[in-house]
């Protein structure tokens, strides 16, 4: 090579390396002035869709009131919304939301047929995540994975304490999803009722998306059982109670928390159902502000949308959008400034650190509380 030839390629790398330099920097500056951008992953069609909407108005509305102060230390905050159905979709969403959208935090999913498979794409990418799906273990999954509903560890063993103490019931059937969800509390609930001196008399299950549930409650019916134990979800569930009533069935269901959704409860065969949900505050002057100004009508879930999006959107004000800042600070939190819940607090494991269930039943198409 002549010094001709060699004084033309060092120009060459040096004019690349300040391309390069300067894309850098404007991309960093982009990144440290543009839009602060957290996922949302919800069931915005299919079974549970009510769930999702309900979520969505708060998350609306919080959003809207985020903004309209400023964003987060002068930059907009954004909400991209993804479907997962309440299914394995939420592989599908996370991959997106974490690695096209290039979000900065996650709040749901509220299923745990979503959660399981999509929450470990956020913890490999060390994205803080806040979800409600109840599975027991979900928020084990990794450090940077919280939960700001009961876990099914405690909704299990509530239920079979007031099946047994409150109903009185010695011999119980399980009809129970075959899922995240539905396999966890069914484990906590058998194995609680056991312990309290409970029988179970007989195990059916069936996929998530099942209707026709005649062949399991015959089985059920066969083994005369106190009480059913249905933790369904909802199109799964409403074939259950309509085919049980057929089937001559008489005894009374107990199910989870899935059974609060609308779908459910409109259905004429859910009366005298009961079920499990957590512990939650739906404050009138919040639901007022929702629907004031998103136009959209708000149950319990709507709280713990419109919640998860002010914890992230405090403490991105307080520390950036560095994860592992935003982990810690979520580690130590002591939020008492929600609607949902009079304090949000996490522990080791990430999920709350105190939690209630209650336990509803079914009249008159609504939910009334049982205790």
């Amino acid at each position: 090579m002549n010094n001709k030839s060699l004084v033309w390629l060092v120009i060459a790398v040096i004019v690349i390396a300040g391309a390069w330099y300067m894309w850098k920097g404007q991309g960093n500056m982009a990144d440290e002035t543009g839009p602060i951008r957290i996922g949302a992953s919800l069931p915005l069609s299919g079974e549970v869709a009510s769930f999702g909407e309900f979520t969505k108005a708060g998350i609306d509305l919080a959003l809207k009131e985020i903004n309209d102060a400023g964003g987060i230390n002068g930059r907009t905050l954004e909400v991209v919304y993804e479907d997962d159905r309440c299914s394995e979709a939420g592989s599908t969403v996370f991959n997106k939301l974490v690695n096209i959208d290039k979000v900065h935090a996650i709040i749901g999913p509220v299923c745990s047929p979503a959660a399981g498979p999509g929450i470990p794409i956020a913890e490999k990418a060390k994205i803080p995540t806040i979800i409600w799906a109840s599975a027991p273990g979900l928020a084990d999954l990794g450090d940077y994975i919280f939960r700001t509903y009961p876990s099914d560890a405690f909704q299990g063993k509530v239920g079979a304490e007031y099946v047994y103490n409150e109903l009185g019931k010695r011999n119980v059937a399980v009809l129970y999803t075959k899922n995240d969800w539905g396999q966890g509390i069914t484990d906590v609930f058998s194995k609680r009722f056991t312990e309290l001196g409970g029988t179970i008399v007989a195990v059916e299950s069936a996929s998530q998306e099942t209707t026709d549930l005649r062949t399991q409650l015959t089985k059920l019916r066969d083994a005369n059982p106190d009480l059913i134990y249905l933790p369904l979800f909802t199109a799964s569930a409403t074939g259950a109670v309509k085919q049980a009533k057929d089937l001559g069935i008489t005894v009374p269901f107990f199910g989870g928390d899935v059974l609060q959704v609308t779908e459910f409860l409109s259905v004429p065969e859910s009366e005298g159902v009961m079920y499990t949900f957590g512990k939650l505050n739906e404050p009138d002057a919040f639901k007022a502000r929702v629907l004031e100004v998103t136009g959209k009508e708000s149950n319990v879930f709507s709280g713990l949308g419109y919640d998860s999006l002010k914890i992230m959107a405090k403490i991105m004000s307080e520390v950036g959008t560095d994860p592992e800042a935003i982990k810690k600070e979520l580690e130590k939190l002591q939020y008492t400034e929600g609607v949902s819940l009079p304090l949000i607090s996490f522990d080791e494991a990430g999920d709350l650190a105190t939690a209630e269930v209650e336990v509803r039943i079914i009249r008159g198409g609504k939910s009334e509380l049982l205790k």
